[in-house]
């Protein structure tokens, strides 16, 4: 129980010691600053379009939400190993009783912290921005917080993904393998289809791999929910939670048998 009880700590420490260092990166500040600046120029458009005021601002500021939350996740997940290692604080580091994945998932929680709080702070612009637009937040909160709970996890998704490749390979291309990974998985839906239409069996076995091992952002994106006022059930939302969790249980064990085989010289 100690030994579970010391891994916990173990795990905390390195999570917050990596949340801390996370928030030096200043392309952090200038993603959400972007963000932001792309919510506020929405409602400018929904000026200019009478009676679409709400739409516009939902559609701009939700998309703004999601395509540089998931930048923002890519780009500090393979910083998350990049500092260390360029720094050599990763020898430090695994000289400590630590494990390899504590070290993994410990970054992971930081990382996802730091997502949280910045996904919330992009979500309070939004807000702010239907208030300026004469709607009522506290009707709209209902509907958006759903939303953005499902893009933070989508950008939980592509933290992992870029710090699998980060494990193994160098910040340039980890960065654009992982952005290349969460794209195809937008469009992960096609592959199933494709194996319908598909003759040969090798083919459709093959699209059908593609579509469970890619990440499927699109089960996760209800933008369109938001915009007309539909709620989101409680069974998608805790459906759409455990593929996240079971991605990235997945994601971190082959992350930790890469990093596990590394070699720091």
């Amino acid at each position: 129980m100690w030994a579970h009880f010391s891994g916990v700590r173990r795990i905390a420490a390195v999570a917050l010691a990596s949340s801390r260092e996370l928030l030096r990166e200043r392309i952090l500040y200038v993603l959400v600053g972007f963000a932001l600046l792309l919510i506020g120029t929405a409602l400018l458009l929904g000026e200019l379009s009478v009676g679409q005021e709400r739409r516009i601002v939902l559609d701009v500021g939700l998309g703004a939400i999601r395509v540089l939350g998931i930048a923002m996740a890519i780009v500090l997940g393979v910083r998350l190993l990049e500092r260390e290692i360029e720094r050599r604080a990763i020898y430090i580091l695994l000289t400590k009783p630590v494990r390899r994945w504590e070290v993994l998932l410990g970054k992971l929680i930081g990382g996802a912290l730091l997502l949280f709080a910045s996904v919330a702070a992009m979500t309070g612009g939004l807000l702010l921005t239907l208030a300026a637009a004469g709607r009522p937040w506290r009707e709209e909160l209902p509907l958006l917080l759903p939303v953005v709970f499902l893009f933070w996890l989508q950008s939980l998704m592509a933290m992992a993904i870029a710090l699998l490749f980060s494990t193994f390979s160098t910040s340039t291309l980890s960065t654009l393998s992982a952005l290349g990974l969460v794209l195809i998985g937008h469009a992960s839906r096609e592959f199933l289809q494709w194996a319908e239409v598909v003759r040969s069996p090798l083919l459709a076995l093959l699209c059908r791999a593609f579509y469970y091992a890619l990440p499927n952002m699109q089960n996760l994106n209800f933008t369109a929910a938001a915009v007309h006022g539909r709620e989101i059930t409680l069974s998608i939302i805790g459906m759409a939670s455990a593929y996240v969790v079971l991605y990235l249980v997945v994601v971190l064990i082959l992350a930790a048998i890469a990093f596990h085989g590394r070699e720091f010289r």
